[in-house]
């Protein structure tokens, strides 16, 4: 392919020296979606050497304060809960928008926002652990519904108790 004839954008995408070479031609076609179809306000791209990712930044009303993230990759990238959490935490997203933009081999680009608060789900344990700890509350919670009659009539007797031994002291 003649350099010459490659658009300036995507010369300087595969500037960066992403790993995956998947990315660059889907950054590319996600900045072409957001700049020309979705009139993205500041729209520029970045490269974050630690993530070995190419971003987006920009708004999408030109009254914006906060520029939003966009993270365009091929399809069939592979993300985890982990993953999103290293991305928040590297660029720095607080205040800002993720958008992850997800790019299929026939140009369609879908978008997904993320929201701050992404955790992993707990471990299987964890979950038989709460659940157990359920079963066993509403055990009690019904067991003490059934013999709420007898548990009043004790408290009611004791109290009795306590009372008449007050006065004969």
């Amino acid at each position: 392919m003649n350099n010459g004839n490659i658009h300036p954008v995507l010369k300087d995408l595969l500037a960066f020296g992403c790993g995956d070479q998947r990315i660059p031609p889907a950054a590319f076609a996600v900045f072409m979606d957001l700049s020309e179809v979705r009139a993205v306000w500041d729209l520029q791209y970045q490269f974050c050497k630690a993530l070995d990712i190419i971003y987006l930044t920009g708004r999408e009303n030109v009254s914006d304060i906060e520029t939003n993230i966009y993270l365009p990759l091929p399809a069939s990238y592979t993300v985890s809960p982990a993953w999103l959490e290293k991305v928040q935490n590297s660029l720095s997203t607080k205040n800002r928008g993720l958008i992850l933009a997800f790019k299929d081999a026939d140009s369609t680009v879908v978008y997904y926002q993320i929201t701050e608060g992404l955790v992993t789900p707990d471990s299987l344990e964890i979950v038989q652990e709460r659940k157990a700890s359920e079963e066993r509350r509403r055990l009690l919670q019904t067991e003490l519904w059934r013999k709420r009659s007898q548990l009043y009539e004790m408290a009611k007797h004791n109290s009795n108790s306590i009372n008449d031994n007050e006065h004969t002291a």
